[in-house]
């Protein structure tokens, strides 16, 4: 089944304009059909209808109307014609003075400095004491053997979603403040 016809193809039809394509879908579809004989319609109401000439008094009036603005445009001081050469010089001082203080080169990181790139969630593994209260915690509970079995650990929590990472972080905490889990 061929999509509907789009308006300005409708318009077209109605105009006595369009492809041979839209025609042959508007002779097939009911609703393209009558679509089409609803614009037809319409534009042959539009057609017929009365619309008076202004009257010669409404064109001076408004000629009369355009040339009073237009003058009233010109003669208007402008208020911001000197803010546009300003803008242009402190532009260049601002490149200017850009290029003659060049910046510092970049600092190279000591290799003590070394930090996890800023989008890691993840602190390094010796700095992690969360990683020790797990496995700590699997130790107690038994179910270490699992997490040995795969990758160990630290691949188990790797595995885990941001979710279930905030489950786990929440259980940890009440059970460090003596709640239960």
């Amino acid at each position: 089944m061929k999509p509907h016809l789009m308006e300005e193809a409708v318009l077209d039809l109605a105009l006595g304009e369009g492809r041979s394509a839209e025609r042959a879908h508007a002779a097939t579809c009911e609703e393209c059909g009558a679509r089409l004989e609803e614009t037809r319609a319409a534009l042959e109401l539009a057609r017929r209808a009365e619309v008076p000439e202004p009257s010669p008094l409404y064109w001076r009036a408004l000629r009369s109307g355009v040339n009073r603005r237009i003058a009233e445009a010109g003669s208007e001081p402008r208020r911001f014609g000197i803010l546009v050469p300003l803008a242009a010089a402190a532009g260049l001082l601002a490149a200017v003075l850009s290029l003659r203080s060049a910046p510092p080169p970049p600092q190279q990181p000591q290799p003590s400095e070394t930090r996890l790139p800023a989008w890691s969630a993840l602190p390094l593994e010796e700095e992690d004491d969360g990683l020790r209260v797990l496995e700590g915690l699997a130790l107690a509970s038994g179910e270490i053997g699992d997490w040995q079995a795969a990758d160990g650990l630290e691949g188990y929590l790797a595995s885990l979603t941001d979710d279930e990472s905030r489950v786990l972080a929440d259980r940890l905490r009440q059970q460090a403040q003596g709640g239960e889990s």
